[in-house]
């Protein structure tokens, strides 16, 4: 089992729109979660999070949860309203199972 936090908002923000804790067994099941949330914003935003960038950006995330000391800073995906203006994006980084039991517990 794998765990990560997912936000979305804007670039450089220290408050995201929305954050969670997630676990997964498989890439395939963190690429469903991220490609969740960038429909989202592709909705909202309109450029960015195409199907190759998810698909790309969840493989490079699974490969940063195999390590035994993962970058603490999140990955991010971006979108843009404007071409060449990416101001958002989804961040994912890898967690713990304690913080995610901490999240869960919070959500509870």
């Amino acid at each position: 089992m794998k765990y990560f936090h997912i936000s979305n908002g804007l670039r450089g923000c220290y408050m995201p729109d929305n954050s969670s804790c997630i676990a997964v067994k498989t890439r395939r099941e963190l690429k469903a979660a991220i490609a969740y949330d960038a429909s989202d914003m592709r909705e909202a935003y309109g450029i960015g999070g195409s199907k190759k960038d998810v698909t790309a950006f969840a493989a490079l995330c699974w490969r940063e949860a195999q390590k035994s000391k993962p970058a603490y800073l999140p990955f991010c995906l971006p979108f843009a309203r404007d071409p060449g203006k990416y101001a958002f994006g989804i961040f994912v980084s890898v967690a713990t199972r304690r913080e995610y039991l901490e999240h869960v517990k919070e959500c509870a």
